[in-house]
């Protein structure tokens, strides 16, 4: 159920901030993972790297290294929706690293995919630095950094998080737990494209996926 143009927008400005308004709206997309029939609305980078496990419940789960050499240096192990493209959207999903603790500990949500060389993602992780815990672009060349904020990083611990995506034309906002403050923001070209789940290089689980579009 796509939602009208003026609601969509009222929903996107209120979730840049608080969690509680998109429980109630419809989702445009959603899945959680109950049926292994799930993993077909994906495509993936390497799909013997992911499967539908049990965790708290049936879950997707990044469990090996993709082997997947990308034309620019840019996340390895996706997981694409099928057939969907969108602009303007909010994501939200559970998420839970599997991977050790390390500086670059990270899961990303991959959004405005055009195709392997042209895309935007926004890289979780454990520390900030030059190459990680950023909004980052992949446009016919390396992934490049445009981030305008960010935390510290985000502790990944060993449970599961909540992670909220809002894109409104250019800006994208990252939310992590229910916080009021975006973990990671940053301005990308205002491409429509696939959006997409996944790790740079680690290993990872996703429930819930809800996204809501106009």
């Amino acid at each position: 159920m796509n939602l009208g143009t003026c609601a969509f927008v009222a929903l996107l400005a209120a979730c840049t901030e608080a969690p509680g308004p998109v429980a109630a709206a419809a989702a445009t997309f959603a899945t959680d993972f109950e049926q292994r029939e799930a993993m077909a609305a994906f495509e993936f980078t390497d799909a013997a790297a992911w499967r539908i496990a049990d965790d708290r419940s049936r879950v997707l789960d990044l469990f090996a290294a993709s082997h997947y050499q990308p034309p620019h240096r840019s996340p390895l192990n996706l997981a694409l929706l099928r057939d969907r493209e969108f602009g303007d959207f909010i994501l939200e999903v559970q998420a839970k690293q599997t991977g050790p603790e390390y500086p670059h500990r990270d899961l990303v949500i991959v959004f405005a995919w055009r195709d392997a060389a042209h895309f935007a993602y926004a890289h979780l992780a454990s520390t900030a630095d030059d190459n990680a815990h950023q909004i980052m672009l992949v446009d016919g060349a390396d992934r490049r950094p445009f981030t305008t904020g960010r935390s510290q990083g985000v502790a990944w611990g060993d449970g599961w998080h909540t992670v909220r995506v809002v894109r409104r034309a250019q800006l994208v906002s990252v939310l992590f737990d229910g916080g009021e403050t975006a973990v990671l923001s940053g301005q990308v070209p205002a491409w429509r494209g696939r959006i997409g789940l996944g790790s740079f290089d680690d290993t990872g689980r996703f429930d819930d996926l809800r996204v809501w579009a106009r």
